[in-house]
């Protein structure tokens, strides 16, 4: 009697230590499952869709895609190089819907394992990050395509009405009269041009000056613009020099809102446009000053508006070289 109470509380011990919410990867990725969920893992060709907040041991936030506009997600890949990949995609593959997991891995593995890459050096080599990975639901390819298309719909038409009362504020608090654009341009003509506006596939040699609501220049084709307000750059100057920048309406790479402007302008006309993020650069970021979502303002001079393309010297834009002007798209 007094064996088998000993080992019953032998047994009653190891079950305590034994924690079966702790789990581990092929490749030794250790992480603790804190809520389970139903149902089974993705499939190879399904899409798990989840979230996570990613942390430091100090307490800061790297990451946090509860708040972002769109979840991330993975496309389940096929079996055959399993053993290949990351502990995170090792895991992803293991979670089910509803599934709540915690990662807490030191920078060093982090970046050794996952980033695949040296630890950059201004970064504390002391850290230990934590993963708190929601599983959040598991879908087909195509329904997730058509679920992910219908919520850039969404955020799209919220981003428009937010882009257009900021315009809209903007121009009534510094008295601007503008016209609009079908497709959300808004312009103030400052100076009329003549001949007939701008049209598809018509070259457009146009002089600009680029800058935000509040009032942040980013770029601009006019050096005494450009030394002005501290864009200036002698090492741009030598392959891009300060000259007017060619156009071709509807086919160049820049953004969508300087095609809409360009068609409602002729030669020699000058304007101030006025243009939504999503005829900019929409979500992405784009350097320190052109952040998302962020409505764009240009001073245009349409210089000259002709129907053949005009020759273009070495080292113009379109001639091979390259163009890093900040309103490429």
């Amino acid at each position: 009697m007094r064996v088998t109470k000993m080992l019953m509380g032998l047994m009653l011990v190891l079950c305590v230590a034994c924690d079966k919410s702790e789990r581990e990867t092929p490749s030794g990725l250790k992480y603790k499952l804190v809520k389970e969920g139903t149902g089974a893992p993705a499939k190879v060709g399904e899409v798990l869709v989840f979230n996570f907040v990613f942390k430091d041991s100090k307490d800061s936030v790297w990451r946090n895609t509860y708040e972002g506009d769109f979840p991330p997600y993975i496309v389940m890949p096929d079996t055959a190089g399993s053993k290949q990949e990351d502990g995170m995609t090792q895991m992803l593959r293991a979670l089910k819907p509803g599934d709540s997991a915690i990662v807490n891995i030191h920078i060093k593995d982090f970046f050794k394992d996952i980033v695949r890459q040296p630890i950059p050096p201004q970064f504390d080599s002391t850290l230990t990050f934590t993963y708190q990975i929601k599983a959040e639901k598991i879908m087909n390819r195509d329904s997730f395509q058509i679920e992910m298309r219908n919520l850039e719909m969404a955020k799209t038409k919220e981003q428009w009405a937010k882009d257009s009362v900021a315009i809209e504020n903007y121009l009534a608090k510094n008295n601007i009269k503008a016209q609009r654009t079908e497709s959300g341009v808004y312009y103030a003509i400052t100076q009329p041009g003549k001949g007939e506006n701008g049209k598809t596939g018509q070259y457009a040699s146009v002089n600009y000056t680029g800058y935000t609501l509040e009032g942040k220049y980013f770029d601009t084709s006019v050096k005494e613009v450009a030394m002005k307000n501290g864009l200036y750059n002698a090492e741009r100057e030598k392959y891009l020099p300060y000259a007017p920048y060619e156009v071709t309406i509807d086919r160049s790479g820049v953004i969508k809102g300087w095609h809409e402007a360009l068609k409602v302008l002729n030669k020699g006309a000058k304007a101030t446009i006025f243009v939504p993020s999503a005829l900019a650069y929409g979500p992405q970021r784009r350097g320190e000053v052109i952040k998302e979502n962020e409505v764009l303002a240009f001073d245009l001079e349409v210089v000259d508006l002709k129907n053949e393309k005009p020759e273009a010297p070495a080292n113009k834009p379109g001639s091979g070289k390259g163009d890093k002007r900040g309103f490429k798209k």
